[in-house]
């Protein structure tokens, strides 16, 4: 007589086309550590504060340029001053006594070929000089220029040989006055040109990253751990 032995029923959990996996218990080799224990595992990174270093280059290259261009407008306006009065008539043809000033250069004018001298109380003759360049002031040609050792009264002499024409006695501006002074605005144009919108363009990077990182500072105060490995 012969035994058959059956093999049990497999349970319901493990019947053929039912598939289910139980999860491993505690402890088990086949455990998995919990989200953000392992590990190479990282909290949300949040932003990080930036420096003002080149907003702050920026502003104050800015601010420097626009500080030089108003020094060199006032110096332009002082420099300027020399040349407020326009020059006054003196005897063409006889004496007329003026006030000199030994920092100042002196010009005479006229277009009636004259021959001047400039002479001090005690004799002394201021120097005179014949101007290398053609310049005209209200129409009256520049013919000399004069310059006084000492500060004080003098008498300007003169004889024309037109007649009918005067001359004129003031401040000389010559070619050299008239390049400088357009030099000093066209530098004085340029650097507002360029220092106004360095000094626009300072502050908004300024404001914009002065936002960021206060926003930077707020996120990490609610994320103290943000950006940090554990």
């Amino acid at each position: 007589m012969s035994v058959i032995a059956r093999q049990p029923t497999p349970p319901a959990l493990y019947r053929t086309g039912v598939t289910h996996v139980l999860p491993p218990t505690p402890g088990s080799p086949y455990a998995t550590a919990p989200r953000g224990a392992g590990p190479n595992s990282y909290a949300p990174a949040a932003p990080a504060p930036k420096g003002h270093k080149g907003p702050l280059i920026l502003l104050l290259s800015g601010v420097v340029l626009c500080v030089l261009a108003a020094v060199i407008v006032v110096a332009f306006a002082g420099y300027m001053t020399r040349f407020d009065h326009d020059p006054r008539p003196v005897d063409a043809n006889g004496s007329t006594r003026v006030q000199l000033d030994s920092t100042v250069t002196y010009g005479l004018y006229g277009n009636g070929d004259s021959q001047c001298s400039v002479t001090a109380a005690d004799g002394t003759e201021a120097t005179l000089a014949t101007p290398w360049s053609n310049t005209t002031v209200n129409g009256h040609l520049l013919f000399a220029t004069v310059e006084a050792g000492i500060s004080g009264e003098y008498t300007v002499t003169c004889t024309t040989s037109v007649a009918g024409e005067d001359v004129y006695f003031g401040p000389a501006i010559g070619a050299q006055d008239v390049g400088r002074s357009v030099f000093l605005v066209f530098a004085a144009v340029c650097m507002f040109i360029v220092g106004v919108p360095l000094t626009i363009g300072g502050i908004i990077w300024l404001v914009v990253r002065n936002s960021h990182n206060r926003r930077a500072l707020q996120a990490q105060a609610a994320y103290p751990t943000a950006g940090t490995r554990l």
